[in-house]
């Protein structure tokens, strides 16, 4: 029996059955030591159905286990009745993950360290962790209409933390994630010694001169870093429809549109967007796991709030469309709402145009640390590479500045954007 043949039987109003692999390597290495590498696969079937308001779910290794009984009951669940969008999506590698072997990606990795702790700078390098992960995730979704999707998206993806400390000061380094869809062209690509040794320099600004910042109210200035994780943190998992009706409250919190009325929670200058077809991006896929097309989601249109994040049983619930935000991580999950790739939309002003109207104030160029509540609306991020502004001049480095606020009041006081 194959996988249609399970979706055929299956005596439900809407049924979908998802063949689901994902195969992983990853390399981890410390202080220039290789600690250990692993190679996983997840492979397995999951089978999904609806039927009066009841949602039914299983996933089993094999084929011969995977079945879903109905059951005499009232469920509160709806579907929206959408076609499904079949099709095919894959993602090319211009050079496969084979094509260096492992010895070869431990050296690369290795050479890295070796590099980075040759800097001319004060501080003591105490630690210099890298993880390395490759993966390829197959889907192949067949639905109870005989419709079908499949998807092929390798990733790479490394990530570093280094410890430096100079006299009796420490600072953790997190990089900047390193990440995309493709292959092993993305090594050369990133530029990532010259980052990081970038980062690295900073950083000993930092501790060596930094002083600290007197308590107050400042213009700040953003760097990439810091409003990546603000729109994915404070605006991406808020604007999670399954969120906001509560379903994830026990296990991942809540969000403040649950209980915010108001439509503008931003200036005219902030449009937060989530895009799955952004070609080669992390977060990219072109059908979602429920058949339906991916598009970009403009979740904060110039200040107000645009749209949700949907699957096609939140999309019933607010008389909407499924906006094809819905994906399993693995064979044995079901499909919930998910983000892609969230980010504030690009504006037209340069780094030297937004510094030029602050008087005194913070340039946050990345963060050593961040929090936030289970409503996504009190927040605090940490400093790390962090500069004094005073009229429109990047000054001396600042020492761990906190910026502390509510979500809708950081957005409303956005005036630009580059």
């Amino acid at each position: 029996m194959d996988l249609d043949e399970v979706v055929k039987r299956t005596n439900l109003s809407y049924v979908e059955g998802r063949e689901h692999v994902n195969e992983t390597t990853s390399i981890y290495l410390m202080n220039g030591q290789l600690l250990g590498v692993s190679r996983e696969s997840y492979a397995g079937y999951a089978l999904r159905g609806y039927d009066n308001g009841v949602l039914y779910f299983s996933s089993s290794k094999s084929l011969d286990n995977l079945k879903l009984v109905k059951v005499k009951a009232d469920g509160w669940e709806r579907l929206e009745d959408v076609q499904v969008n079949p099709g095919r999506y894959e993602v090319k590698q211009k050079r496969s993950f084979d094509s260096m072997s492992l010895d070869e990606k431990v050296k690369f990795l290795k050479d890295v360290y070796l590099n980075l702790t040759k800097l001319d700078v004060k501080s003591k390098i105490l630690n210099f962790n890298v993880n390395y992960l490759e993966s390829v995730e197959e889907k192949r979704i067949v639905f109870h209409d005989g419709n079908e999707v499949r998807g092929r998206v390798p990733r790479v993806w490394i990530y570093f933390s280094i410890v430096m400390k100079y006299q009796d000061r420490t600072a953790t380094v997190w990089s900047d994630e390193f990440g995309a869809s493709g292959g092993l062209e993305w090594l050369d690509n990133w530029g990532i010694e010259e980052k990081l040794a970038e980062k690295i320099r900073e950083v000993d600004q930092v501790l060596v001169k930094g002083k600290a910042l007197k308590e107050g109210k400042y213009d700040v200035v953003l760097g990439p870093m810091l409003a990546g994780i603000m729109a994915h943190e404070s605006v991406g998992h808020p604007f999670e429809a399954d969120r906001v009706l509560g379903r994830e409250a026990a296990q991942a919190g809540l969000s403040y549109l649950t209980y915010m009325k108001e439509k503008k929670v931003g200036s005219e200058a902030v449009t937060v967007i989530d895009d799955p077809t952004l070609p080669n991006s992390n977060g990219f896929f072109e059908i979602d796991d429920e058949g339906v097309k991916a598009r970009p989601k403009y979740l904060i249109k110039k200040g107000e709030v645009n749209e949700l994040l949907h699957n096609r049983f939140s999309a019933s619930k607010y008389n909407t469309k499924s906006n094809g935000s819905a994906r399993a991580m693995s064979y044995n999950r079901e499909p919930l709402i998910r983000m892609s790739n969230t980010f504030f939309q690009p504006g037209d002003m340069t780094l030297e145009e937004l510094l030029a109207d602050v008087k005194e104030g913070v340039y946050f160029k990345s963060y050593m640390e961040w929090n936030i509540d289970d409503l996504r609306l009190g927040e605090r991020y940490v400093g790390l590479q962090a500069f004094e502004v005073r009229n429109g001049e990047l000054g001396d480095p600042v020492l761990f500045p906190v910026l502390e606020g509510k979500t809708n009041e950081l957005l409303s006081k956005v005036d630009g954007a580059s």
